[in-house]
């Protein structure tokens, strides 16, 4: 393996900001019966350069949390904490949590000018709503690093940030014995063995980057392509032995992580597709497109397999303006449902809401049938004040057949979802 890409030079290192979103790594892990180490996290940022600011968000308050701040503080991330407020409703008392990715995008914010010394921004989350922060910080020249799991990291973020580095991969990977080990930085790699198959492909590959670079006459090494278009099967092996999503974009994440920063400038930025497409042409993968996004699969896989994996085309929510819908609702109502859906989201634990889960908490607030209650709810989903989470996958335990459905929380960004949890205008 070649020395990585997320491993800058001496010249080219500036100072780093490691920002935890703690309840996301913590109960994440702890799925797998795991508990996140900080020492490796802060290794894994100082890949990056000098940590200068570090932070972990959380509700200290609670007790789950209880022993947590100190240990933080002395491993040298400063707890902050994220306010709750207690709201008396219909029913009895209602929590409300403020959101950590509205604190830690204001810190990122602040800090991109007060320090403009910190050029990287490694947040550790898996939360797709962290996307929102990404996107700021990018165009402000900042490169942004996310750390997840490999298990709950959320697709939409990790296709938007410029590195992606999964903890029980990347940072911290589990033993057979069931020990861990903290991740070293990739040693330089000795070149590899082409095969004849694959140095053909090779030749259709350089010649396909000429054609679509719009320079036919430019020096390709069809050597180093080929050692690339063998560590892109590698990466699809792996990926995919584990049924693990693997796009273009993630593959372009996942070569810029393994391969040095000259090789990945010369050879690999910007060309991931075409490089994938040479291989889908001659049998080694197959490309597929679906929702404007090009998924990689293995030769072997059988459609059905494939099938149950890609993602469905977006079906919008169906419902009636003759029926009840959210506006019919009186506002104590409506914030009602969305303090309710929002507080069902933020249980330790609870990493997605599906519909029928959403129907559960919405009922018992509107107390109409089940008609009215899924009306309410589609035409929340049409209004924007819920999102479509990532679809997710499962399998029945007894028969062992696939299936995909949907998951959905409350869109922060929207007027009255902010004006129903206190976050301001």
């Amino acid at each position: 393996m070649m020395p990585s890409a997320t491993e800058p030079s001496a010249t080219e290192q500036g100072d780093v900001a490691l920002l935890v979103d703690w309840e996301n790594l913590k109960f994440s892990l702890l799925q797998r019966d795991r508990r996140p180490s900080v020492t490796a996290l802060r290794l894994a940022a100082e890949r990056f350069g000098r940590i200068v600011y570090a932070r972990a968000y959380a509700n200290w308050q609670d007790p789950v949390h209880q022993d947590d701040p100190a240990a933080l503080y002395r491993a040298g991330l400063e707890p902050v904490y994220v306010l709750t407020r207690h709201y008396t409703g219909e029913g009895g008392s209602v929590t409300i949590k403020n959101s950590v990715d509205v604190k830690l995008a204001a810190d990122c914010i602040e800090a991109s000018h007060v320090f403009p010394n910190i050029q990287t921004y490694i947040i550790v989350t898996g939360d797709h709503g962290f996307i929102h922060v990404v996107n700021t910080l990018r165009p402000r020249g900042k490169r942004v690093v996310v750390i997840g799991v490999s298990w709950t990291t959320a697709a939409q973020l990790t296709e938007q940030a410029d590195v992606v580095l999964y903890y029980d991969i990347d940072v911290e990977r589990i033993l057979e014995d069931g020990a861990t080990e903290t991740v070293p930085a990739p040693a330089k790699a000795v070149s590899t063995k082409v095969s004849p198959q694959m140095a053909q492909t090779a030749e259709t590959a350089v010649a396909k980057l000429r054609v679509e670079e719009g320079n036919k006459d430019k020096e390709l090494d069809q050597r180093q392509v080929a050692e690339m278009l063998q560590l892109i099967l590698a990466i699809a092996k792996e990926f995919r032995k584990d049924r693990r999503e693997l796009s273009v974009s993630v593959l372009g994440q996942e070569l810029q992580k393994r391969m040095s920063t000259i090789d990945f400038q010369r050879y690999g930025r910007g060309r991931a597709r075409p490089l994938v497409q040479a291989l889908s042409m001659h049998g080694h993968l197959k490309l597929i497109s679906r929702q404007f996004v090009d998924w990689i699969y293995l030769p072997e896989e059988p459609d059905e397999l494939i099938a149950e994996d890609l993602p469905r085309e977006q079906e919008f929510p169906r419902y009636s303006y003759a029926g009840l819908v959210y506006a019919d609702l009186a506002e104590e109502k409506r914030e009602q449902v969305i303090v309710a859906i929002y507080d069902e989201r933020q249980r330790p634990g609870t990493d997605y809401l599906t519909f029928k889960r959403i129907m559960a908490v919405v009922g018992p607030i509107i107390m109409r049938d089940e008609y009215a209650t899924k009306n309410v709810i589609n035409n929340m989903v049409d209004i924007s004040v819920l999102k479509m989470d990532p679809e997710r996958h499962g399998r029945d335990p007894d028969s062992g057949i696939g299936y995909a459905f949907k998951t959905f929380s409350v869109d922060l960004y929207h007027p009255d979802v902010r004006r129903a949890l206190k976050l301001g205008a």
